[in-house]
């Protein structure tokens, strides 16, 4: 009961730091077999222009957004399945501790369950780019719960990951005029009626 006691800690914090390592590469693994390379942001976005060629309306493809995050999803998920049938291995000299026993003995096999499913959502960032260009961004990001069993002890883990699935410079028309100042020197642009 005191060796496990003593152990327990650490054998659920190693497995943690191991399990989010893991998670987030199988998350990511999962990204980029549906994503791919192929993907461009004009899938993505419908950019409606008017009769001068000037952008006045951006649109989602939702349909393919959201069979992107599903089947994205969905690959996460059986990954992390597949982790949690494995389980994780913390060899037993690397709980003890010391430089000398890191990596040795036999392994501990600890127990991981998926709880719920893995959740897609979409982000999107505009960023200035220029005085006439906007920079925009989407990611995809995937949040799963993972719990990790020791004995009758259990730990909930959050796993997360951000990835970056498109982007672009979005041109704009070049301003007649542009100030780059503060607002005081901007004042003192201004004709004096005195």
């Amino acid at each position: 009961v005191m060796v496990d006691s003593s152990m327990r800690p650490a054998v659920l914090s190693l497995t943690e730091a191991r399990l989010s390592a893991i998670g987030v590469k199988a998350m990511n693994d999962a990204v980029q077999e549906t994503v791919g390379s192929g993907l461009v942001y004009t899938d993505l976005i419908n950019i409606q222009k008017d009769n001068e060629g000037r952008i006045t309306l951006l649109t989602y493809n939702t349909p393919l957004m959201n069979s992107l995050a599903a089947r994205t999803a969905n690959c996460a998920q059986d990954k992390i399945l597949t982790i949690g049938a494995q389980g994780i291995h913390i060899p037993i000299g690397t709980v003890v501790g010391g430089q000398l026993l890191t990596g040795r003995g036999p392994a501990i096999n600890v127990r991981v369950e998926p709880v719920g499913s893995v959740e897609p959502n979409f982000k999107e960032r505009f960023e200035e780019a220029g005085i006439n260009q906007t920079r925009h961004k989407i990611y995809l990001i995937l949040t799963a719960v993972v719990r990790i069993v020791v004995g009758n002890t259990a730990l909930s883990v959050d796993i997360s990951t951000q990835v970056l699935i498109s982007d672009t410079i979005i041109v704009g028309d070049v301003p007649q005029n542009y100030f780059m100042g503060t607002e005081d020197q901007l004042i003192n642009l201004l004709p004096n009626d005195s």
